[in-house]
C-alpha cells in the first residue's frame, strides 16, 4: 500500500464523515470553543496585566511568548483524543464493520481519518494562536515573528506525530479503555518533546525550533508509514473477535524468539548493514566533532566536562577497580541501548558509534589527532567493533519496532531482533572485559 495508491476524493468522503461526527455533539463544540477562544483570552489577560502593573520588558516578552506555547499546546493534546477514538470508537459504537465493508481502499480510509484528526486539530492550534496574538501584542512594541512561524511548524509536525502514534494505537486495541491506557507511550514522550520545545522557547533560538520540527516531521513520516503498512481489513477484524490467553500467547512468542537464531558470525553476515550503518557513525561523529572543535560552533567548556567524566570513569585504586570501573561504565552503555532503541527507532544504536567518535574528533580539535588516537589504544581495538555491533544490532531492533506489515507479526519480528542482541551478549561481554584489562594495563 502506498499514499500514491488512494483516490483522494474517497479518502476526503471518509474524513468529511468524521468531521460531521466531531462537530455533531454540543459538548465536544463547547470544548472546542474554549480551547480556541478562552484558553487565549485568559492567557492574553495575564500578560497584558503583567505588562500594565509593573512587570519588567524582558519578562513580559519572554513571558508572551511562553504564552504562545501554551496555547497551541493544549489544543494540539486535544488531537491524543480524536485520534484515539478513530478506530476503536467506531468499533464502540458498531459501526465498523459498517465502515471497513464500503468498497474503499485501506489506504483512502485510514488517509481519512488521520485527515479528520489533522484538520480539527491544527483548526484549534492556529485558532487560538491567532485569537492570543490579536489579544496579545498589539500596542506590546514586541512581535516575535520568528520564534512564532517555527512554533507554527513544529506545531504542525508535533500534531501530525501525535496523531499518526494514536491512530496505531487505535487499531490495535479492542476498547477505549485499552487505547487509553496505550496512550501513556505516546505521552511519556510527547511530555518530554514539549518540555524539550519549552526550552528551545526560552532560549531563543530560532534555528533550534526548526531542528526540533525537523525532528518531529521525521517522526511523523515514520509513524504515519507504520500505520498504513500495518493496517488491513482482516487485522481489524481479527482484533475485535478478540484473543484467548494472552499472557500464554506472549510467553509463546517469547520463547519462539530464542529458538533456531543463527550463530554470532551468521547474525553479523545477516545484519550487515546494520552493521556498517553502525560502523559509519564512528567517522561520522568525529568529523562532527573535529569540525564543531576548530569552528568554535560549540565551546570547549559544554564538551570538556564529558571528556573528563570518561576520563575519571576507570576512578582510582587498584588496577582491579579500575577495570571493573571501566567494564561497569560499558556494559551499562551497551544495556541501555537495546530498549532505548524500541523507542528511538533504533537512533540510540547509531549513537553508541556517533557519540564516542564525537568526543574523539573535538579532542583531536583540541590537540592533534594523534594524542586523541593514541588514548584509544590498544582497548579502543576490542571496544569498537564491540560498539559498532552493538549498535548494529539495536539498529536492527528499531528497523522491526518501525516496520508493520497487513499480516501481522510485529511482535515476533522485534521480540526476534532483541534475541538476537541479547545472544550477543555473550560475546560483546567478554570482549569488554578484555578492553578493559588492556586499558589498564597498557593505557
Amino acid at each position: 500500500m502506498s499514499w500514491l495508491n488512494l483516490d483522494r476524493r474517497k479518502a476526503q468522503l471518509v474524513a468529511a464523515r468524521d468531521l460531521r461526527d466531531a462537530i455533531s455533539e454540543l459538548r465536544l463544540i463547547l470544548a472546542m470553543v474554549g480551547l480556541t477562544i478562552a484558553i487565549p483570552l485568559a492567557c492574553a489577560i495575564g500578560v497584558r496585566g503583567l505588562a500594565l502593573y509593573g512587570g519588567g520588558t524582558s519578562v513580559v516578552n519572554r513571558l508572551s511568548v511562553v504564552g504562545a506555547f501554551f496555547v497551541v499546546f493544549i489544543p494540539a493534546s486535544f488531537s491524543l483524543v480524536l485520534a484515539l477514538e478513530s478506530f476503536v470508537g467506531e468499533r464502540e459504537r458498531t459501526t465498523l464493520e459498517v465502515l471497513i465493508s464500503t468498497p474503499l481502499k485501506e489506504a483512502e480510509i485510514y488517509a481519512g481519518k488521520v485527515a479528520a484528526v489533522l484538520a480539527i486539530s491544527l483548526t484549534l492550534c492556529y485558532g487560538g494562536l491567532a485569537v492570543y496574538c490579536l489579544a496579545v501584542f498589539p500596542g506590546l512594541g514586541y512581535f516575535p515573528l520568528d520564534v512564532l512561524i517555527a512554533l507554527a511548524l513544529s506545531t504542525i509536525c508535533q500534531v501530525a506525530a501525535m496523531v499518526a502514534g494514536a491512530v496505531i494505537i487505535s487499531l490495535n486495541a479492542r476498547t477505549m479503555r485499552a487505547a487509553n491506557v496505550m496512550a501513556s507511550f505516546i505521552i511519556l514522550p510527547m511530555s518530554v518533546a514539549l518540555q524539550t520545545e519549552a526550552a528551545l522557547i526560552l532560549l531563543g533560538r530560532t534555528e533550534f525550533l526548526w531542528g526540533f520540527a525537523g525532528l518531529m516531521l521525521a517522526l511523523a513520516a515514520i509513524l504515519l508509514r507504520m500505520g498504513l503498512n500495518g493496517f488491513s481489513r482482516e487485522a481489524l477484524l481479527a482484533r475485535d473477535s478478540g484473543l484467548h490467553r494472552p499472557l500464554q500467547r506472549a510467553a509463546n512468542a517469547l520463547r519462539a524468539s530464542f529458538q533456531r537464531r543463527p550463530g554470532i558470525l551468521r547474525l553479523l553476515w545477516w545484519r550487515r548493514t546494520a552493521l556498517l550503518v553502525a560502523a559509519v557513525g564512528l567517522p561520522a561523529g568525529a568529523a562532527a566533532g573535529y569540525v564543531a572543535g576548530i569552528t568554535g560552533a560549540i565551546p570547549a567548556p559544554v564538551v570538556r566536562p564529558a571528556l573528563s567524566t570518561l576520563i575519571a570513569a576507570a576512578g582510582g585504586g587498584s588496577q582491579l577497580d579500575q577495570a571493573l570501573a571501566i567494564i561497569s561504565h560499558n556494559l551499562l552503555a551497551i544495556l541501555l541501548v537495546a530498549p532505548l532503541a524500541l523507542i528511538t527507532a533504533g537512533l540510540s544504536g547509531f549513537l553508541l558509534t556517533f557519540l564516542p567518535g564525537f568526543l574523539l574528533g573535538f579532542a583531536a580539535s583540541q590537540s592533534s589527532w594523534s594524542i586523541a588516537l593514541t588514548g584509544i589504544v590498544p582497548n579502543g581495538l576490542v571496544e569498537i567493533p564491540v560498539a559498532i555491533i552493538a549498535g548494529g544490532l539495536a539498529l536492527q531492533i528499531g528497523a522491526a519496532t518501525i516496520h508493520m506489515e497487513a499480516s501481522g507479526g510485529w511482535t515476533a519480528r522485534v521480540l526476534a531482533a532483541g534475541a538476537d542482541y541479547v545472544r550477543a551478549l555473550r560475546w560483546l561481554v567478554p570482549a569488554l572485559i578484555v578492553a578493559a584489562v588492556l586499558e589498564v594495563r597498557f593505557g
